[in-house]
């Protein structure tokens, strides 16, 4: 009886290895309904290819997170069939490749992947928001560069992925998720660069939906002590977003965006955040004894990750179109997707009537301080391509990084005659570019210059590439701001004259 069920075991084996066919594309298997030690089953079968041995690649590093998270560290036991269950010989290289022999006849590649973190305050030595978790029947946050990977020599195909889950979840994503039937969703990616830019939140649905313009915005909330809170939340939202609309020209630059937000309870007063961008998404997870401070929390981080809707989606290098999962070669302009993004973040409260003067005086001097603590003679351009070794000093793009943004804002105001600052800037960029046509890393500066003025590519060789000191007393002293170096206090200039007081209504229309 028992030689029996083990030959059947194997002929239903052979049977279901058998049906699978290689095709164009990627065909990804995830299963989140029997998820055992918090770890998933994936599988999937490579596209059709010629190939004797391949490299099975896990990202090393994902855009928009700059320090290596090597997502190889979450697999284990990868194996590899051909069509009649026969193993295909695998070799593990390192923590984020694998060797697989005779590619060409691999219908089916499987393996589990660990969570990758359990809770907001486990100390696993960096961010949570890129890496994978799944609870049974509960919730799962999946980022694919966490649960799926490619060959290096089959990087052009597209991504067909099939999820298994809890009849009771829902996707929320910026990819369309089709239901085939209650427990089995289907999702398609043109290549893996796409897939992986849009994450998924699988949970019981506590959604709300804006219109913001033209644009649809999706607010997803999972929490497993509070429940109905996405209206809330989008209630608060929808102020911030019809504002970034305002300052964006009237229109945003996409159709559809996605707030994808998990809360979990701690038992402390406080809250923790953490969260990374996506093209039209974003991930915020948050750690609160209450949702008491949580909406004005999401304020400021939605905003600095929604106004990513320009840079890098509309706005970025060859590099970052063309992104090496497993050595990728960084941008010089880190001070353009981070710096500018949180200048962004920071003007747009006060050109916008949404905070005084004094409160974005007091922006001003935070920033100041903040930028004090790191070394500030150094080129942000070689900052940007060392990002991964000088983490010491990443967070200064948060920093400094806005003030050359506001200085930048001050100039082209100054030159322009109050006419055009960074936000025409940014849309003549974007109007240039788009999502699909990069720029060239070592033209960016020239091609500003075009585009405003001459004399800015002085500015980006003094204090962006050569790391001189920013000028802030003199260009606040513009806008009638006064700046005390030795205290690094900014302040109102109570007797400022008509043409700094022009200049700074041009610049923050105050």
């Amino acid at each position: 009886m028992k030689i029996f069920k083990i030959t059947l075991a194997i002929l239903l084996i052979s049977i279901r290895l058998s049906a699978q066919v290689q095709t164009n594309h990627y065909q990804y298997n995830i299963d989140l309904l029997n998820i055992k030690h918090d770890q998933v089953s994936v599988s999937f079968t490579p596209p059709k290819n010629k190939v004797k041995t391949g490299t099975f690649v896990m990202p090393k590093l994902v855009p928009g997170y700059y320090d290596a998270m090597n997502f190889g560290q979450y697999v284990s036991d990868l194996k590899a069939f051909d069509k009649n269950g026969k193993a295909i010989n695998v070799t593990k290289v390192d923590t984020n490749t694998w060797k697989v022999s005779d590619l060409e006849h691999a219908v089916k590649i499987s393996y589990q992947v660990a969570d990758g973190w359990e809770h907001i305050l486990q100390n696993t030595g960096g961010a949570k928001s890129p890496a994978s978790m799944f609870r049974k029947d509960s919730v799962a946050i999946i980022n694919y560069n966490s649960l799926s990977g490619y060959f290096k020599e089959l990087t052009n195909a597209g991504f067909k992925v099939t999820v298994k889950k809890n009849a009771k979840f829902y996707a929320s994503s910026a990819l369309k998720y089709q239901v085939i039937n209650d427990t089995t969703d289907v999702v398609s990616a043109s290549d893996y660069r796409h897939l992986v830019d849009a994450p998924v939140l699988y949970c019981a649905p506590d959604t709300t939906w804006l219109k913001v313009g033209n644009t649809r915005v999706l607010i997803s909330f999972y929490s497993a002590e509070h429940q109905n809170h996405s209206k809330i939340l989008a209630e608060k939202l929808k102020s911030i977003l019809e504002n970034q609309m305002a300052y964006l020209g009237g229109k945003l630059p996409v159709k559809e965006y996605a707030f994808l937000i998990y809360h979990e309870s701690i038992p402390k007063n406080g809250l923790l955040g953490d969260g990374l961008e996506h093209s039209h998404s974003t991930v915020c997870l948050y750690g609160s004894k209450t949702l008491d401070r949580l909406p004005k929390a999401l304020m400021g981080v939605a905003s600095h990750e929604f106004f990513h809707i320009l840079t890098p989606l509309n706005i970025h290098s060859e590099q970052i179109q063309n992104f090496d999962f497993l050595n990728p070669k960084l941008s010089r302009h880190l001070w353009l997707y981070e710096g500018m993004t949180e200048y962004a973040t920071i003007h747009m409260p006060v050109k916008q009537h949404m905070i005084s003067l004094d409160e974005f005086v007091k922006t001003i001097n935070d920033k100041i301080k903040g930028m004090a603590g790191f070394d500030n003679n150094l080129s942000m351009t070689e900052m940007s391509t060392q990002a991964i070794q000088r983490q010491d000093q990443y967070m200064n793009f948060y920093q400094k990084g806005a003030l050359v943004g506001l200085c930048l804002d001050i100039r082209l105001r100054e030159l322009s005659n109050g006419k055009s600052g960074t936000q025409e800037l940014m849309q003549a960029l974007m109007k240039k570019y788009g999502p699909e046509k990069p720029f060239k890393d070592e033209e960016l500066f020239d091609v500003i210059s075009t585009l405003s003025f001459p004399h800015i590519r002085q500015f980006f060789q003094d204090y962006v590439e050569n790391g001189h000191p920013l000028p802030l007393g003199a260009y606040l002293q513009k806008v009638g701001i006064s700046y005390d170096e030795k205290t690094g206090t900014v302040g109102i200039m109570s007797s400022a004259s008509p043409g700094q007081l022009s200049l700074r209504k041009a610049w923050i229309g105050i």
